[in-house]
């Protein structure tokens, strides 16, 4: 007996593409930004580590403190580049402060290597916390960010309140167009998976709003 393979909605079609693109696309990325930050600076820390050394062997110690002062600074500027690209793939400030410090980590993501105006307005402390629900509202403020920001958005407002028993995250962008439809899908699909409900509107400013409960 043949077996026939049940066709998936268009929309889920949609939304697969455009995970794959995108897990494909931020791939190419951090090996671009791997070859040309932390790789490039390893081998200059490498070739400095050898000229100081052989400072050190012909007994110029002025030398070989100026180089050790520089490789002391190509160091900090490695490990400042490493914790930007761990932090585009998985926020650590999610886990070890919360949401609101990972999202306000997010607005400065936007503004140093994007160039965006991006502000956060939430609440300095929040009285619940869960990981995975803390994370799918995390990522749904990131997906929007960026996929408007890859759109020509010029600024990004994310503002996060809440109350007893939910929480509102709304994300407002300016100058990006409209939201992209297979982004919307998935952010759609990160709600329902955390009981909420998301809102879109595609006007300029375009606003995506999500409606939770809490854990």
């Amino acid at each position: 007996m043949r077996l026939r393979r049940r066709a998936q909605p268009q929309g889920r079609d949609v939304l697969l593409d455009h995970v794959l693109l995108t897990i494909d696309g931020e791939r190419q990325q951090i090996a671009s930004r791997l070859h040309d930050g932390p790789q490039q600076l390893m081998t200059a820390i490498r070739l400095l580590a050898d000229g100081a050394q052989h400072a050190l062997e012909s007994g110029d110690a002025e030398q070989a403190g100026r180089t050790l002062e520089r490789l002391q600074q190509l160091a900090m500027e490695a490990a400042d580049e490493l914790r930007r690209l761990s932090g585009s793939l998985h926020p650590v400030a999610l886990e070890q402060s919360g949401l609101v410090q990972a999202l306000a980590a997010l607005t400065e993501t936007l503004q140093d290597e994007h160039g965006v105006a991006a502000q956060l307005t939430a609440p300095a402390e929040r009285s619940s916390r869960d990981n995975a629900h803390d994370a799918a509202v995390y990522m749904i403020a990131r997906e929007t960010a960026v996929s408007a920001v890859r759109s020509g958005a010029t600024s990004v407002a994310i503002e996060l309140t809440q109350g007893h028993r939910s929480l509102r995250l709304r994300i407002e962008t300016r100058g990006g167009g409209d939201p992209d439809p297979a982004v919307a899908l998935l952010l759609r699909e990160r709600a329902v998976r955390i009981g909420g409900t998301l809102d879109v509107t595609g006007q300029d400013p375009a606003v995506v709003t999500l409606t939770a409960p809490l854990p």
